[in-house]
């Protein structure tokens, strides 16, 4: 049977009521002298077009190490992963022309710490992390009902976040889980995610999950035009559009967690062993209207694949994806391609059997008939993003 590891991210307020103000000034210190070292790697990285963060570890340890001599040198190499993901990140924004500025900068509002100089008491909820002249210090955590679920789970690299609100800890946790065998003879459930709604069955049934996600993303989309246009103020403006954006995502975030919740739950009481779902790959760019470019740009659909096979995962749910093309043009029952019917705007005809069935329907028959296919064909299904 398939062994895989499934790692999730747990987010923890620091509790700063109790703390020493030597403590939070070591804390400050620490964020400080960070966030001067990942800005001048910034610089060396875009001046030399340095991508790796080995080349940049050659290239700036030992001087960086002199200078900042009290503080553990991890920071230092974590520093130049931190800077590389950044940078290709920018590259990345630049060239899909989402991005202006001729260079990234860094607000030094986040910390990665190394398991080196990062522990975690998960009994307790008190991390010790590693600060100048070997010191360690311990801040105890907030917690709740949520984080009980990663107790017993294996803990990675965490990242101290500095916010208008207050200190978080965000972790890495780990479990590896042994998942059931894609086979022809498994029951799935196969989803179909469309820009405001996801359609999820297989041939006995099909439901829907109306997540108006076009429409909510549309909505904010205008919001931080009119501020952008109306707003004078640079430092107003980008708070706000901070504040709107963090809604809108919070808003859309809850939406995926209820939609996912959904079709586990279903999944379950069918006694469905496989998830399938579409190895979506769009072509932004190329899709004729800029207004139909602009809100494939904002719809996020990886990402509910994404929460949707952990949380499947994690429920011992295989998740398998499969070719998406022409799943909501083919008939499900003969093969043949189908027409626009008359009857309806989402209802499409078969030419030859005459089916006509809504394009959600069809799309989650094809869906669920190409996984027994390709299980058919001894093809080994796609099973990650």
């Amino acid at each position: 049977m398939p062994v895989e590891e499934v790692t999730l991210t747990a987010k923890f307020k620091v509790d700063l009521t109790d703390v020493d103000e030597s403590v939070v000034s070591e804390i400050y210190r620490l964020f400080e002298e960070y966030k001067e070292i990942v800005n001048e790697l910034l610089g060396l990285a875009v001046d030399k077009h340095i991508t790796s963060f080995v080349e940049l570890c050659h290239a700036k340890y030992h001087e960086l190490r002199q200078r900042y001599s009290a503080l553990p040198s991890m920071y230092i190499v974590t520093a130049c992963r931190h800077v590389a993901s950044i940078y290709k990140s920018f590259m990345k924004l630049k060239r899909l022309g989402m991005c202006e500025k001729d260079r990234p900068t860094f607000r030094g509002r986040a910390i990665w710490l190394h398991g080196q100089v990062f522990r975690l008491d998960a009994e307790g909820w008190r991390a010790s992390i590693a600060v100048h002249g070997g010191r360690w210090i311990t801040l105890r955590l907030l917690h709740g009902e949520y984080h009980e679920r990663f107790r017993g789970m294996e803990h990675g690299e965490a990242r101290l976040v500095l916010r208008d609100d207050g200190l978080y800890l965000n972790v890495s946790f780990s479990q590896t889980i042994i998942l059931p065998e894609p086979d022809a003879n498994a029951r799935v459930i196969a989803v179909d995610v469309n820009e405001n709604v996801i359609a999820y069955g297989n041939d006995d049934f099909v439901e829907r999950f109306e997540t108006y996600e076009g429409i909510i993303r549309t909505r904010y989309f205008l919001k931080r035009r009119r501020i952008q246009s109306k707003i004078r103020g640079r430092e107003l403006q980008r708070m706000l559009l901070e504040k709107y954006r963090g809604r809108e995502w919070r808003r859309i975030r809850e939406t995926y967690y209820k939609a996912a919740k959904e079709i586990i739950n279903k999944a379950k009481e069918i006694g469905a062993a496989v998830i399938v779902m579409e190895d979506l790959e769009i072509h932004r760019e190329d899709k004729g209207s800029e207004g139909l470019n602009g809100r494939l740009h904002r719809w996020s659909y990886g990402r509910f694949q994404r929460i949707l096979e952990y949380q499947a995962k994690l429920n011992g749910l295989n998740v398998v994806y499969v070719d998406p093309r022409d799943t909501s043009r083919i008939c499900p029952v003969c093969g043949n391609e189908m027409d626009p019917s008359p009857n309806g705007r989402r209802l499409m005809r078969c030419r030859r059997c005459g089916l006509e069935e809504d394009r959600d329907v069809i799309a989650v028959k094809n869906l669920t008939r190409r996984y027994y296919e390709e299980c058919a064909n001894a093809k080994t299904p796609k099973t990650s993003l």
